[in-house]
């Protein structure tokens, strides 16, 4: 949520805080976690592997890190697409790649988690209701807390910094 809330604010000096820039976002969002949670299903059931889990996880972060030093030329290159499909075409290139990633980590999460197929359905929905409500509190901190304190830019790359974050904790301690 942090990454698409951010989002908004590196698309609106240059195409405003229109319709089409959150419709963008947000369908931008959607496609990257609906392809995140179908190719993290396949992967995770071929290869039910942590090690691979957390590599995904410090991709992503890594990708995020970049979000806010590619995001100019992306926003001119996007500009003769118009007000209409520029956002689309800036949002899909700036967030797609990451947030596809973050979307692998739910269908990971639930094959690791479950051992017996008679608890699946609780060990999912747990984890998607832990996702959930780790998705509000960052909206809330992005919003309420963050935004109003810190530039845009240095939110991205401190979001990145927890997941790369996670990913090296994972390597210390396995």
């Amino acid at each position: 949520m942090i990454v698409e809330i951010m989002g908004a604010r590196i698309l609106a000096p240059f195409y405003g805080s229109t319709i089409y820039v959150w419709s963008s976002l947000i369908t931008s969002t959607l496609a990257a976690l609906a392809l995140g949670y179908y190719f993290g299903g396949k992967l995770a059931d071929k290869r039910p592997d942590m090690n691979i889990l957390y590599f995904v996880i410090g991709l992503a972060g890594v990708l995020v890190f970049f979000i806010p030093f590619y995001s100019n030329p992306v926003l001119i290159w996007t500009d003769v697409l118009g007000l209409r499909f520029g956002p689309l075409a800036a949002s899909a290139a700036l967030f797609i790649p990451s947030l596809f990633l973050l979307g692998m980590v739910s269908p990971f999460a639930v094959k690791l988690a479950t051992h017996k197929i008679e608890n699946v359905g609780f060990r999912a929905g747990s984890l998607y209701a832990l996702a959930t409500l780790g998705s509000l509190l960052g909206a809330l901190l992005a919003g309420f807390v963050l935004a109003p304190n810190f530039s845009v830019g240095s939110i991205i790359n401190y979001s990145s910094l927890v997941l790369i974050f996670i990913y090296l904790i994972w390597r210390v301690i396995r």
